[in-house]
């Protein structure tokens, strides 16, 4: 858990490897978050559909982040705010 140190919208579909969840490519929010514990910032991707704003508290959570073409869900770890 930590608190939201800055973020931002990627409006840009990032270079290879990076793979789109569908084949349109939809803006995605980014969170640079303090570490409560640790004192440190981490960087990561917010779960779709959500806001967040500097000060909000997250944590982490699993994700899909793609499917395969076997239809294998790909996970990755994202912020979500603290219900």
């Amino acid at each position: 858990r930590g608190r939201v140190w800055s973020w931002t919208v990627n409006r840009y579909q990032p270079p290879a490897p990076y793979v789109s969840p569908s084949d349109d490519f939809a803006p995605f929010g980014i969170a640079a978050v303090e570490l409560a514990d640790e004192k440190m910032v981490v960087l990561g991707q917010v779960v779709p559909g959500v806001d967040v704003a500097v000060g909000d508290e997250v944590e982490l959570v699993v994700d899909t982040l793609f499917t395969d073409d076997d239809g294998t869900e790909q996970l990755v770890w994202k912020w979500s705010p603290v219900k």
